[in-house]
């Protein structure tokens, strides 16, 4: 095992390895700088070897698109699979512990990192990346949030006329933008999450107390 800008090249097989080079490639100089011949050259494959594994750059990016999501719903599976029992003993220290913890490990994950580089590079260049972007970035997240907010106001609020798709936009926003920002400025990662963690604190007070 290798590591090359902070991503982890299994020496495994030739799929992965054009996966994780390409997404290298790809979250450093951009989706339309990289062609088949750099990303077979990285892998030390010929192009026609690369051709067995993938129809094209296009299909490589889609597949990395959905390994990140896969990532994104193995780190918040805990989230949105509490039963009624669990979240009704929760507690503002059990609930911050929880979102923090979920928020960390998106956090340190060099693929989702790496994929969401690879979104604000060419999200004004590339219209199929930009979709991608705004699905995998606001609207997935934005639908995992509700789900986990809806049973929680179920649950544990008495606030009847709570509008929940607010909320979970109202939760999800500054989350993303300080996860965006630590991307970009690891030196602001402590004092993001300390805002993280008064924001998520302050949603609780202001709704399930």
């Amino acid at each position: 095992m290798s590591r090359r800008d902070g991503i982890i090249i299994r020496r495994t097989n030739t799929k992965e390895r054009i996966l994780e080079e390409s997404l290298r490639l790809f979250s450093t100089l951009g989706y339309n700088a990289v062609g088949v011949e750099m990303i077979a050259a990285a892998v030390n494959v010929t192009p026609p070897s690369l051709y067995k594994h993938f129809k094209g750059k296009q299909e490589i990016l889609e597949e990395i698109v959905n390994r990140a999501e896969e990532n994104y719903h193995r780190h918040l599976i805990p989230v949105v699979n509490f039963t009624d029992e669990e979240i009704n003993d929760f507690d503002i220290d059990r609930f911050t512990k929880i979102v923090m913890s979920q928020i960390e490990n998106l956090l340190h994950d060099n693929v989702i990192k790496s994929v969401r580089k690879l979104f604000i590079i060419e999200q004004y260049r590339n219209e199929r990346i930009r979709m991608m972007h705004i699905k995998n970035t606001f609207e997935n997240n934005e639908e995992r949030a509700f789900i986990f907010f809806s049973k929680l106001i179920r649950v544990r609020s008495n606030k009847a006329d709570v509008d929940i798709i607010h909320l979970a936009k109202l939760v999800c926003y500054p989350i993303i933008s300080v996860i965006d920002r630590c991307y970009c400025d690891p030196d602001f990662e402590k004092e993001g999450l300390t805002f993280i963690r008064d924001h998520v604190r302050y949603i609780w007070r202001n709704y399930f107390e």
